[in-house]
């Protein structure tokens, strides 16, 4: 047989869990077409990959790149990064619907990058995308919090009968135009605004398009286990598949919850629920400035929130119901990651302890005015996790890899800001830190997680696994220079050891430089 490219002598972990073995990959077209001890070369082009580690790209369960691998085709940190596919629309946010005040707010938030948002329904993105060129594949969820506000804008209330009819016919459009699921953010607006109820009817209208319900549920702290339980209700009672994104225990005080959290989801895997989660390899998690005021406070959008923000007697209620939060500790635990105009590049970087120090105001009279002056758009850390639990969850068996996190690149407008370090070395850094480094988990057992397990419940088509009749999507690694090398203070920096990544059959990505090639793929569930 002829063949476009063979991958010699490298060590092949097919994505199974099973231990690595000496094998040849031959490819065709897009397709692994042989797996040999000894393919001969026959004029193909050839990888040789000797001492190196060949495994099936990298698939990122939890991703958030919905709009801005629009502009930037490369896809520089996730392909940098071994990633040949994304999973974007999570945590409740998406592409799609788009209209009224949901088309106004990410208008908003995409006006810098100048994104021009010219669908409305999941078939015309679909329509666009398809035509776009990417580096990597991307499939796509629907975001509950999307299909909530196209109806219901964010209001603090149920839906009546006839703004579920046409909710239940959003999602419906958007699960037949090839969305593998639904997402949910019940810790944002408007999804924070959703009875469990709510989601259940909804969840029956993905089951019955086979599609998954994956979910950042409600609290992931104080209320964690009563928010796990809820997830794993609306499984139950909707029979759709649960994916719970980046799984944690938030809070020094919930830290002991570790235990709880796990006997929770090994108790409803023994009763047939089909749940699995995700974790990204870091104790800071990454989001917006405002989610720590309360939900009240967003009723209505953007403009009712900085209204509510502007009043003085609404500060004192705020502050009242934080008192009991906002401790100098919790402050000095949030890092400004990025803002949107220059006059407060200043702040990102600093801690908000440090910013009203040298704004010489209380810290949450210093929140207030920043979210006003930013009209919200502040991005944070949150420096509320330890090691010890994040090694446990990424060990056990039904916790997958994903970065929650969207592309991002060395040069231009996505060169700003300091976003989170899993934006670059999310799967590198496992794969470096704790599967050479720290041993907490064994080679075959982090690729089955970030391949072929991730694959199989999202439900990609042939996918996730080195074998033949597969698509090309390959990775190729040296396992003892692979390696995250981005940082909080430094986190624009690419990965180490990715020296080859396949997209299709084409090679991305070759002895680690970019080839420019955007072989990538916009995919549909069938």
């Amino acid at each position: 047989m002829n063949f476009d490219l063979i991958i010699k002598n490298g060590t092949v972990v097919d994505g199974t869990g099973t231990i690595g073995k000496k094998i040849d990959v031959g490819l065709k077209g897009d397709k692994i077409v042989s797996l040999d001890k000894c393919i001969p070369e026959t004029g193909s082009a050839v990888i040789y990959a000797d001492e190196l580690i060949v495994v099936p790209g990298f698939v990122d369960i939890h991703s958030h790149s919905d709009f801005l691998w629009l502009i930037r085709p490369e896809s520089d940190s996730k392909i940098f990064d071994g990633v040949t596919t994304e999973i974007c629309g999570n945590c409740g946010l998406s592409a799609f619907p788009l209209r009224g005040k949901v088309l106004e707010r990410r208008a908003q938030g995409l006006e810098k990058y100048n994104i021009n948002l010219t669908w409305r329904s999941a078939a015309e993105f679909f329509s666009i995308a398809e035509h776009k060129r990417s580096a990597i594949n991307r499939a796509f969820l629907v975001g509950h919090g999307n299909v909530r506000a196209c109806t219901v804008e964010y209001e603090n209330r149920k839906p009546k009968p006839h703004e579920f009819v046409q909710m239940c016919n959003d999602l419906e459009e958007a699960m037949s135009a090839g969305a593998f699921g639904m997402s949910s953010g019940l810790i944002y607006p408007p999804g924070c605004y959703a009875a469990t109820d709510e989601i259940v009817e909804m969840c029956k209208v993905v089951k019955r398009y086979g599609g998954l319900y994956a979910t950042h549920i409600r609290n992931e702290g104080d209320t964690l286990e009563e928010s796990l339980t809820e997830a794993i209700e609306i499984s139950k009672r909707s029979g759709v598949r649960l994916q719970v994104s980046h799984l944690k225990t938030s809070g020094s005080n919930n830290w002991y919850k570790v235990k709880n959290i796990q006997a929770i989801i090994e108790c409803a895997i023994t009763e047939g629920i089909e749940i699995t989660c995700d974790r990204y390899p870091y104790i800071a998690a990454a989001t917006d400035l405002d989610v720590v005021l309360p939900n009240w406070v967003y009723e209505g959008g953007i403009k009712e929130q900085i209204d509510r923000l502007k009043n003085r007697d609404i500060r004192n209620q705020i502050a009242k119901e934080l008192s009991g939060t906002c401790s100098d500790t919790f402050w000095n635990g949030i890092m400004i990651s990025s803002v949107y105009y220059d006059k407060n590049r200043w702040m990102e970087g600093k801690t908000v302890t440090e910013i009203a120090g040298k704004l010489n105001k209380p810290p949450l009279e210093a929140v207030f005015d920043l979210l006003i002056e930013e009209d919200t758009r502040v991005d944070i850390f949150l420096f509320n996790m330890c090691e010890e639990n994040l090694g446990k969850i990424l060990s056990w068996d039904f916790v997958f890899i994903g970065s929650d996190s969207s592309m991002r690149a060395r040069e231009g407008i996505l060169s700003e800001g300091k976003p989170h370090p899993r934006s670059y070395g999310t799967f590198s850094r496992v794969l470096g830190r704790f599967c050479r480094e720290k041993k907490l988990i064994s080679i075959e057992k982090a690729i089955q997680k970030t391949t072929a397990l991730p694959a199989q419940k999202v439900g990609l088509d042939k996918r996730g696994l080195i074998k033949e009749g597969y698509f090309a999507d390959i990775t190729i690694f040296d396992p003892e220079r692979i390696i995250d090398k981005s940082t909080y203070e430094e986190p624009h920096q690419y990965s180490e050891g990715i020296e080859y990544v396949i997209v299709n059959g084409k090679i991305t990505v070759n002895k680690g430089n970019h080839t420019g090639v955007t072989n990538g793929r916009v995919l549909r569930k069938i």
